[in-house]
């Protein structure tokens, strides 16, 4: 990106952590609802956003092509025509340092979105999301599938659909979104559902009560 979110001194959208807490799962789901999608392909996009995905972590712990599929197809589907996007994929050391540095937090959470000059109205996006490894492959631990060397490309799905939400969620507090009410919480997390069942992921939360 052309401005380095860390010497901007706006905060990030949203308050970088995705609301969970009173999501109830769905029937005959797994906590917190999630439904491994079938394997398959991705929708395809074209558009003329320029995404960039860049990380230190492992290409295992960094699914870019994904990641970039997903940022594609969301940003579409709220509208954005041009820009740039990049998304940076970190481990929990460099999440708590910029979650410290940007909201004065010393824990790691799961997304940051800086928006760069981003403007709905007009298609624009201009943004870098920052999306944390460690807390999507806690997360997958907690829907009960922990390390088990049973079902580990099971379990790696869903470390994919983890960090695939985060995106989803950064482009969606761009495009207006938030969660801070408990009618936009359900909003915000209905539509997070509706663009990964899209992109063939799954939904993640369960029936949403408002």
């Amino acid at each position: 990106m052309r401005e380095d979110p860390r010497k901007n001194t706006r905060r990030p959208q949203g308050d970088g952590n995705i609301q969970r807490e009173n999501d109830r799962p769905a029937s005959g789901r797994s906590p917190r609802g999630f439904v491994l999608a079938p394997s398959g392909g991705y929708p395809a996009v074209a558009m003329p956003i320029e995404i960039h995905v860049a990380s230190r972590l492992s290409r295992k712990r960094c699914p870019a092509a994904l990641l970039s599929r997903v940022a594609r197809h969301v940003a579409a589907s709220e509208g954005f025509r041009h820009g740039e996007l990049s998304i940076a994929v970190v481990g929990a050391a460099a999440m708590t340092r910029l979650h410290r540095e940007t909201l004065g937090i010393s824990e790691a959470t799961d997304v940051l979105t800086f928006d760069l000059g981003t403007d709905a109205r007009c298609g624009r996006l201009e943004a870098e999301i920052v999306v944390c490894a460690d807390v999507a492959r806690s997360q997958a631990r907690q829907v009960g599938l922990g390390r088990s060397k049973r079902a580990p490309a099971r379990h790696a799905q869903l470390v994919r659909t983890e960090l695939a939400l985060y995106v989803t969620h950064g482009i969606l507090h761009l495009a207006g979104y938030d969660d801070h009410s408990r009618r936009r919480y359900c909003e915000m997390h209905t539509r997070e559902n509706v663009l990964l069942e899209e992109l063939g992921l799954g939904s993640v939360f369960g029936p949403l009560a408002r």
